[in-house]
């Protein structure tokens, strides 16, 4: 994996907190940096992910791609059954 080096100006309070809590982890400031921003990465995708389907949620809702709750509930109600239905239209 290649790997950057990248610089950073912050307040030196804020380091020498990050360094005390990385360290109580285990972690020295390199990893430390590396696990904040991969969680971050995979928090903004999956934000931006969820966004992209809210917004295709509204544009069904917009066009009458509905389905009413009630049969949502009983299809949900029927998993695992003898008598498992049909995802509803």
């Amino acid at each position: 994996m290649k790997t950057e080096v990248i610089r950073a100006r912050i307040p030196e309070k804020l380091k020498q907190d990050f360094e005390t809590i990385a360290a109580d982890h285990g972690w020295n400031l390199s990893q430390a940096i590396r696990q904040l921003m991969t969680q971050y990465v995979s928090r903004e995708k999956e934000l931006m992910r969820r966004r992209e389907e809210t917004l295709e949620a509204l544009e069904d809702i917009e066009a009458g791609r509905i389905v009413e709750g009630q049969k949502v509930l009983n299809w949900i109600e029927s998993w695992g059954t003898d008598d498992e239905k049909e995802p509803p239209i």
